[in-house]
């Protein structure tokens, strides 16, 4: 019997009652993280937008960091991209995101 790498199979994992698509969870391209906060004062906003980039900064030298900061009825909003060298980067760096 041969493979059909086309089937939902080959592409579907069952894990603990969840079914994921492994290719939604790794993909070699996906490098770029994007991070939202809002608040009601901009220095706020911004110190915590901080604190992540240089967590980035400091576990991954070569992080390209892109921010916008935009005024909105509650406030203020800041979004932070981050682009990692490769995926694997970006998924330990997500990992670690609840220790900053």
């Amino acid at each position: 019997m041969s493979e059909d790498k086309n089937s939902c199979e080959a592409d579907v994992c069952e894990a603990c009652g969840t079914i994921v698509e492994l290719g939604s969870v790794i993909a070699e391209d996906d490098t770029v993280l994007v991070l939202p906060f809002a608040g009601a004062e901009q220095a706020d906003v911004n110190k915590l937008a901080e604190k992540y980039i240089n967590a980035a900064k400091a576990r991954f030298e070569t992080v390209e960091v892109s921010q916008v900061n935009s005024a909105t009825e509650q406030g203020f909003s800041c979004e932070v991209s981050l682009k990692f060298e490769c995926t694997a980067e970006k998924l330990i760096f997500e990992m670690g995101l609840s220790s900053i």
